[in-house]
C-alpha cells in the first residue's frame, strides 16, 4: 500500500487541517514539515460521516475521503460519532477502511516524485484483482489478494484502464490523464450487485469540505 507527497512551506494563517486548495492536488499544499496524513475509505453500505476536531466529511458507500494532515502524536477520529484513537508518526500515511463497524489501517507510502504519477490500488473485494490496460495487454498492478493494496509509478499519460477479477469479470474505469506529481486511487469494493471499481484523483482536505 502506498502513497505520498512533497512538503511545501506552511501558511501561518491556515489551521492544522487546512490545505491551500483541494483542486491543486495532493502535493501543492501547505502542510508543516514532518506531518502525518490519514484518510478513510467507506466500504459500508450507508452514508458515513468522518470527523476530527472541527473538520467533517460525508462519504458515500465506496468513496475515499480526503487526506487530513496533523502533527505526530495521538488524535481521535470519529466515524458516525464513534470514536477511534490513533497514534501518528511523522511523515506517516494511513488509509483507514471502514466496514460499518471497525477501521482497518493500511500503511501507505510517502511519495514525493515530480517526474511520475502514482497509481495506488486497494482491493477491498472478496477475490483477487488486477489493474490492467483496457485491452488487457499490460498488467499495471497485481494481482492483489483480497484486503491488500499495491502501487505503481508511471509517466504522465492519458490511459484507459480496467480491473480484472479472478472470476473473469472485468470492471472498466473512466479514461484519465495522469499528471506527474499526482496520486490516483483505484478502489475495488463490494457492491449490492457484485464488486465495483472506481478511479479518482487523491486530494487533501480543505477547511470546509
Amino acid at each position: 500500500m502506498r502513497v505520498w507527497l512533497m512538503i511545501l512551506t506552511m501558511l501561518l494563517s491556515l489551521p492544522v487541517w487546512a490545505a491551500q486548495d483541494g483542486n491543486e492536488g495532493l502535493y501543492d499544499m501547505a502542510a508543516p514539515p514532518d506531518s502525518a496524513f490519514i484518510r478513510v475509505v467507506n466500504i459500508s453500505q450507508v452514508q458515513t460521516t468522518v470527523a476530527m476536531d472541527e473538520w467533517r466529511q460525508s462519504l458515500a458507500p465506496g468513496q475515499a475521503g480526503d487526506y487530513l494532515y496533523r502533527p505526530e502524536g495521538e488524535a481521535q477520529l470519529k466515524v458516525n460519532d464513534k470514536p477511534f484513537t490513533f497514534s501518528f508518526e511523522k511523515r506517516s500515511v494511513q488509509t483507514l477502511v471502514f466496514d460499518g463497524a471497525s477501521l482497518v489501517p493500511h500503511q501507505d507510502t510517502y511519495f514525493n516524485s515530480r517526474l511520475k504519477a502514482l497509481l495506488v490500488m486497494y482491493n477491498l473485494s472478496t477475490q483477487p484483482a488486477s489493474l490492467q490496460t483496457s485491452n488487457g495487454a499490460v498488467n499495471v498492478i497485481g494481482p492483489l489478494l483480497s484486503g491488500t493494496s499495491g502501487e505503481r509509478q508511471i509517466n504522465g499519460v492519458k490511459v484507459s484502464l480496467k480491473v480484472a477479477l479472478d472470476s473473469g469479470a472485468e470492471l472498466p474505469l473512466q479514461e484519465v490523464v495522469l499528471q506527474r506529481g499526482r496520486v490516483y486511487t483505484v478502489l475495488v469494493t463490494p457492491g449490492s450487485s457484485g464488486p465495483e471499481a472506481r478511479l479518482e484523483e487523491t486530494h487533501v482536505a480543505t477547511t470546509t469540505p
